[in-house]
């Protein structure tokens, strides 16, 4: 009975530790050209956290609609939990922990790269923009093309008198930072039944 308890702790540990390495080694390996040239733009002022801070951003703000990568990675990290743990209460467990921890990564890579400027030993002034990049390149974040295709219905709230739509605002915000962690979970959902748990 003790071996199983330890073998089921450590299969749900390893799936959480497979998926986070998957996220987190995706987020930054195959983090979109406007970003990295916001790295490049920003780093040398705003110093290292720059790049960690908008990988988080990118792993946890996610529009289903426009950002099918990030998509098809939580989907893979979710169902490498799922087969691991081998039992659907342990893939949503797993899909929950690795959003989670990637939550308090972003938390602590976000304090990182505000504090120097929170204590004003970073002087804010905006460097050229990178020879070989331009502004395009930063329009092609999908988050930013998500802002983009809501403006409008932002400015016409605006524009008849009933202030912005802030409710909505924020409520579009948190879909896509809850969409990474609903992905994950159907996918830890699939992962374990693709591969039940043994009977013991």
């Amino acid at each position: 009975m003790e071996a199983f308890i330890i073998s089921t702790f450590g299969s749900k540990y390893f799936g959480w530790l497979a998926s986070l390495v998957i996220v987190l080694a995706a987020g930054w390996f195959m983090l979109p050209t406007g970003y990295i040239t916001l790295v490049q733009w920003l780093a040398p002022v705003l110093g290292n956290y720059v790049r960690p801070t908008f990988v988080m951003v990118n792993i946890l703000v996610v529009n289903p609609l426009g950002n099918l990568l990030m998509v098809a990675i939580w989907v893979i990290a979710g169902l490498v939990g799922g087969i691991m743990s081998g039992t659907k209460k342990g893939g949503i467990l797993i899909a929950f922990m690795t959003w989670f921890s990637c939550i308090a990564i972003g938390a602590f890579c976000l304090i990182q790269f505000l504090m120097p400027i929170l204590e004003g030993t970073i002087s804010i002034s905006m460097p050229p923009i990178p020879p070989g990049t331009s502004l395009a390149d930063i329009l092609s974040i999908p988050l930013v093309q998500s802002f983009v295709s809501d403006l409008p219905g932002l400015l016409s709230s605006i524009g008849g008198g009933s202030g912005p739509d802030i409710v909505g605002l924020v409520m579009s915000v948190a879909v896509y930072v809850l969409s990474p962690l609903i992905i994950a979970i159907i996918g830890g959902i699939v992962g374990a039944v693709l591969r039940p748990k043994e009977e013991f």
